[in-house]
């Protein structure tokens, strides 16, 4: 119980600050991406081998993931003996992130509604609309927009991986996911891909999407043994 009211307590003290931050000073974001712009809108790290191959790999890597949890699931459901129970509950983790978080969420309720423009499309870098700071809503944009970054939500979702777990498996896990979210979105913020912003705010996204799925399994869990 007190570890699930840390993690709560983390991820609400994350939104309070990174409202706080981009809230007070929504010039953060360009500022950052300021710093890998070359002038007239280019971004030079854009077609640099090792940063233009994580971005092109990344997205497959998010779907050999969901085919993955689903394979060892139907291996599970197929032959239970054959499937440890931790990696049955580490798949069906993985698969509800990817679908509920990622797909559901990130995608269909801030990527393709939200209209924030990318930095390659702003004004302060040579583009056709104006600067939008992250929680303010635009029509800007009408499709697969900057605000959230689906690229490190993919590897935040790594966090799945130990959210049926115990306490210091669960913060391992959480460790790995946000290390390959940061990393993945540096890239996207060096390409003039995405703000600052939509790198932190993704992480933030897909932690409450995962701790909801886990309080539903383990209310879930309580109400079978009652």
């Amino acid at each position: 119980m007190k570890a699930r009211r840390r993690e709560w307590a983390w991820l609400a003290a994350g939104w309070l600050l990174a409202v706080a931050v981009f809230r007070g000073w929504p010039g953060l974001d360009l500022w950052v991406s300021a710093q890998f712009h070359a002038g007239a809108g280019v971004f030079p790290l854009d077609e640099h081998p090792l940063v233009h191959g994580v971005y092109l790999v990344v997205p497959w890597l998010g779907r050999a993931m969901f085919v993955a949890s689903l394979l060892v699931l139907l291996w599970a459901w197929r032959r239970p003996a054959s499937v440890p129970r931790p990696w049955a509950r580490r798949a069906g983790a993985m698969a509800l992130v990817l679908v509920l978080g990622l797909t559901g969420v990130v995608h269909g309720v801030f990527k393709d509604h939200w209209g924030r423009p990318r930095p390659v499309h702003v004004t302060e870098f040579n583009g056709p609309h104006p600067f939008q700071p992250a929680l303010q809503r635009s029509d800007l944009c009408k499709r697969n927009c900057s605000f959230v970054s689906g690229h490190a939500a993919t590897g935040y979702v790594l966090m799945a991986m130990g959210l049926f777990g115990a306490p210091a498996t669960r913060r391992r896990w959480w460790a790995v996911g946000l290390a390959s979210g940061l990393l993945i979105g540096l890239g996207r913020v060096m390409q003039g891909g995405h703000f600052a912003s939509d790198i932190v705010f993704g992480a933030l996204i897909i932690g409450v999407c995962a701790a909801l799925i886990r309080e539903a399994w383990l209310r879930l869990a309580l109400a079978r043994r009652r």
